[in-house]
């Protein structure tokens, strides 16, 4: 069974297909057979960054009914053990599909043939993009060391929680009338934590509400700060641990920090992923440390530190060491 890598972003901008595309790379480097997702249907770039023509049926096809089978829609990359399914947005109103689509989609990606499967979603947090992301319990959302980037985040998750529970109970409950309620109130300036909302929820449903606790539970975002600038941002990065624990009740992790490094630009005008033509750059040295925490979860281990507020310190310390290391090996 594919282990499925959602990767989401709060807001555009911050290098979240540059990201999927060379933890594609880096996964089939290492004979993983992994399959690219294109999931960003209101703008699909990912052919463009693979060097690939836009002119292979599409996520696009599919959704309007031009092509009923899926695995159709797989391409060959030209790199080993890496397919790639493109998003295909020359067909308006695909990002909007209706939710009996997009649970047959989700069917269908999970049923694929792979180790890896990279869904390289849309920026934003429409219902559509966040059903994509729960389809894992530990999905990947890229930040920038921006506050802006921090604070769409946080929203995105905190959608993310709210629909993931939502869709613990059953439809037309009281369970989720309250959950809307809630929701009201927050447009109305009173806005709860939601471990007040669920203690609301269990003091009427206590039997409903223990369930959504234990699947609320198993939920663990994982973190990875793009285009980082040093030391300085981890206050900043931290302050996103702190909100999801204090508001959502969720334990989010840091799992990777990548300096900005300009070579991804010429990755991006040479229309080849960064990990194939410069493999030895700063940001792709941080990238094998990133996959073996992804394999480590899809092995059943727990990689989630529990002082999550040294959690990315100890990433950027650790990156700039083996930095460092490097630099010096190159000047022997």
């Amino acid at each position: 069974m594919a282990v499925l890598l959602p990767v989401a972003g709060g807001k555009g901008g911050v290098g979240k297909s540059i990201v999927s595309l060379n933890l594609a790379v880096t996964l089939a480097h290492q004979c993983k057979n992994t399959i690219l997702c294109d999931l960003d249907l209101g703008g699909a770039n990912l052919h463009t960054l693979l060097g690939l023509k836009n002119n292979q049926a599409g996520l696009g096809t599919y959704i309007t009914k031009q092509e009923n089978d899926f695995s159709n829609l797989l391409q060959a990359t030209g790199i080993p053990s890496l397919q790639f399914i493109a998003g295909d947005c020359h067909y308006p109103g695909v990002a909007n599909m209706d939710f009996f689509t997009k649970k047959k989609i989700i069917k269908n990606i999970s049923s694929l043939d792979a180790d890896y499967i990279i869904m390289d979603l849309g920026a934003g947090s429409t219902y559509n993009i966040i059903d994509f992301f729960l389809t894992s319990y530990d999905g990947l959302i890229v930040v920038s060391p921006d506050l802006t980037s921090i604070l769409n985040a946080y929203s995105f998750l905190k959608s993310a929680v709210f629909r993931f529970c939502y869709r613990q109970f059953e439809a037309k409950s009281p369970e989720r009338q309250i959950l809307q309620n809630s929701i009201l109130q927050r447009m109305e300036g009173k806005e709860y934590s939601f471990e007040q909302i669920i203690s609301v929820i269990a003091s009427r449903f206590p039997d409903s509400a223990e369930k959504a606790l234990r699947e609320m539970k198993k939920l663990h975002p994982r973190i990875i700060m793009n285009m980082g600038r040093g030391y300085t941002d981890i206050e900043l990065g931290n302050r996103l641990l702190t909100l999801t624990r204090n508001k959502l009740s969720i334990e989010a992790e840091y799992i990777g920090f990548i300096p900005y490094d300009d070579n991804v630009s010429i990755s991006i005008a040479r229309r080849q992923p960064l990990s194939i033509i410069k493999p030895d750059s700063p940001f792709c040295l941080a990238l094998p440390e990133i996959v073996g925490k992804l394999e480590m979860t899809a092995s059943g281990q727990d990689i989630f530190l529990k002082d999550a507020q040294e959690n990315l310190e100890e990433i950027v310390n650790s990156y700039y060491e083996k930095l460092n290391k490097k630099r010096q090996d190159t000047t022997v």
